[in-house]
């Protein structure tokens, strides 16, 4: 089953979609596309995470987002002439369904419930881009880092709290810097400050989250 708004398609739907896509498979640090590449094919993500990111002066590298399942990436693809603009890298083995803007148009006219799945998702990436602007802005990084490894669980699975909680997704710190917009330094430390509060636990690349609650708590109020 295609995650995100497309899984609410019909399987008839569903096939008509991958039949028209071909498969892109990338392994860690691999690049999906370049800036300058022409923004022919929208990458619809099925496994794996990928980091968009630009140049900065120094050639610093920007951290713009970062997609998971079911999300949409190179979405320039429905503007006519244009380059995507970015580095797309996967930060895990990633997979993807790619289509061309031909085959797209076509499976639009063909099937709306395509058209209606494609709006929703835009609409939901808009949506999450607008607050993670909203948390660089006005939240603490431990307040942004504890929503990220909340949304890393409800990704996973349904978490009660009753139980600790292991990641099935590797993840590094580095990894989540990206995701809240600070350095891996930073987040290490953090890491160790939530697994002292008894937050989490860790691991090589293994994170297990201990305290659903206590993690809800820093993201409405940051550490001290």
């Amino acid at each position: 089953m295609i995650p995100g708004a497309f899984a609410a398609m019909s399987p008839e739907v569903t096939a008509q979609l991958s039949s028209a896509a071909r498969v892109g498979r990338w392994s860690r640090g691999g690049l999906l596309f370049h800036p300058e590449d022409p923004a022919d094919t929208l990458h619809l993500l099925t496994k794996g995470s990928v980091r968009l990111y630009r140049l900065g002066s120094g050639a610093r590298e920007v951290t713009l987002n970062v997609h998971g399942p079911g999300e949409l990436l190179g979405t320039e693809t429905l503007l006519p002439g244009a380059c995507y603009g970015m580095y797309a890298e996967a930060t895990d083995d990633t997979e993807a369904y790619l289509i061309g803007r031909l085959a797209l148009e076509r499976l639009m006219e063909q099937q709306p419930a395509v058209s209606v799945a494609l709006t929703e998702q835009l609409t939901r990436q808009t949506r999450d881009v607008q607050a993670r602007l909203a948390g660089l802005v006005f939240q603490e990084v431990s307040q942004r880092l504890a929503a990220a490894l909340l949304s890393l669980a409800e990704r996973e699975t349904a978490w009660d709290g009753t139980q600790p909680l292991p990641l099935r997704e590797r993840v590094s710190h580095q990894d989540l810097a990206y995701v809240v917009g600070s350095t891996r330094e930073t987040i290490t430390k953090l890491l160790g400050e939530f697994r002292t509060r008894g937050l989490l636990d860790l691991g090589y690349r293994r994170i297990i989250l201990t305290d659903k609650a206590g993690l809800e708590r820093v993201m409405r109020e940051p550490l001290r």
